[in-house]
């Protein structure tokens, strides 16, 4: 039976929001890209001019010296947390060298600005050697982020929820990245949809994360699959030999 043209127009209203909602996210996105760019060139002047002080023979005052010690650390601080966003805001199409273990300690650490109910802790196992990938860094950062916000949000309302990110390399070379949770299983017959552009069983969403995150790993000629059982669902990005 076709729907009614109210069941219709309460379909329109919903996606609409949905629309309203991930623009005004799209949006904070450009702002938050723009502010990062606006604080790099003063925090620039700042950390030139404590090094100029730091030579500087008032530095052997010992009081000077903690003081100017104390902004140096703190421009640091600010410097590196800048770094990591910037990777999240930063679009470009330009293929780098990418080190991987550094690009998933810097999405889990983002990941920790999520706006969730909860702040859930998540492991992170990463594979003792230097793996890297030539690739674009953006992309790749973007769509892990977007399967550790869903993985985040299946486990958010259930019992000792654990959540944690993997790298390795198989034998073939190939570099594996999971992230595994021990939320609800994905039935089978979610298995065909979850890829599925605007699907999502979650309320007031778009359904697109999942989507947008393996466009993002095909265009770095990796995959993205996932197994799922009674005790965890994992997702694996596989990116190939380079």
């Amino acid at each position: 039976m076709p729907p009614t043209i109210e069941e219709l127009q309460q379909q329109l209203d919903r996606l609409h929001t949905i629309l309203a909602s991930n623009q005004r996210f799209w949006l904070t996105g450009m702002m938050m890209g723009n502010f990062i760019h606006d604080l790099n060139n003063p925090l620039t002047s700042v950390n030139g001019n404590v090094e100029l002080l730091q030579i500087n023979p008032i530095m052997a005052d010992p009081k000077i010296k903690k003081r100017i010690d104390t902004i140096n650390n703190g421009v640091k601080r600010l410097s590196e947390k800048l770094r990591e966003l910037q990777l999240f805001t930063k679009t470009t199409s330009s293929e780098t060298l990418i080190n991987i273990n550094d690009l998933v300690k810097e999405a889990v650490h983002v990941a920790g600005y999520l706006p969730k109910p909860n702040k859930l802790p998540i492991t992170l196992n990463l594979d003792s050697k230097l793996l890297t990938f030539t690739g674009n860094a953006y992309k790749l950062a973007q769509a892990l982020l977007m399967i550790i916000d869903n993985a985040l949000d299946s486990i958010t309302y259930i019992t000792n929820p654990e959540i944690s990110v993997s790298t390795s390399q198989d034998l073939a070379g190939k570099i594996l990245i999971k992230i595994t949770n021990n939320g609800s299983m994905i039935s089978k017959e979610l298995e065909e949809k979850i890829f599925e552009p605007f699907f999502s069983t979650k309320t007031n969403a778009l359904g697109m994360g999942l989507t947008v995150a393996r466009e993002m790993i095909l265009s770095n000629l990796g995959t993205l699959t996932f197994t799922s059982n009674e005790t965890q669902t994992e997702f694996i990005i596989t990116l190939p030999v380079k």
